[in-house]
């Protein structure tokens, strides 16, 4: 079998929104003095990931596409910040409304549920949900003292946008970050069976 690359099925958030994230990740990366895990991502809420051969890839992304363009679009709100308490390292986000976590995972499920399972056998390894507690994060693999030193900088936010698409991002081994490579449209589109042709 070729070589396996990590994929991952994710949400982008606005222009605007992602600007407001790098501008977080910037002063939260002077704040502690050095970076930090996630400090250099874009912002985006993982949905699931996969590791797949690069060559089967058209044929995953066709499976994708296939169950995504049944989704309906919806407005997706965030409000405030969380952190997830690890052992060893913590997390630090910004979180969704309530409202928007159950569409988030309403999505998600409809995907996990209609995805071919001798196709997703055959052609994809690790596939593991992400889903179960929606996040958009500011940074991970943070110390105790640098979550308390993120929650006296960042205080309150509110942002939403009409979410109308997601992604699928591939790992860059260069740039040791997840590019997005593929935007599927949400496109409410009954008719499980129907190909779309996107040219």
């Amino acid at each position: 079998m070729s070589n396996l690359c990590a994929y991952s099925l994710a949400i982008m958030p606005a222009p605007p929104i992602a600007e407001e994230v790098r501008g977080f990740k910037s002063d939260y990366r002077s704040a502690i003095g050095k970076s930090y895990g996630s400090a250099n991502a874009d912002g985006h809420i993982s949905l699931d990931g996969f590791d797949a051969a690069e060559a089967d890839y058209p044929l995953i992304l066709a499976e994708y596409t296939r169950l995504v363009s049944q989704l309906t679009p919806f407005h997706l709100n965030f409000s405030g910040f969380g952190d997830f308490d690890r052992a060893n390292f913590s997390a630090f986000y910004i979180k969704p409304t309530d409202e928007s976590s159950n569409a988030i995972r309403e999505r998600t499920q409809t995907i996990m549920k209609g995805f071919d399972k001798k196709f997703k056998k055959q052609y994809m390894q690790k596939w593991a949900d992400e889903s179960k507690n929606p996040h958009m994060s500011i940074g991970r693999r943070l110390t105790r003292e640098w979550i308390a030193l993120a929650y006296s900088l960042f205080t309150e936010y509110e942002a939403g946008f009409l979410c109308e698409s997601f992604a699928i991002r591939k790992y860059n081994e260069k740039r040791r970050q997840y590019d997005v490579i593929d935007t599927i449209p949400l496109l409410g589109q009954n008719g499980a069976g129907e190909q779309i042709s996107l040219f």
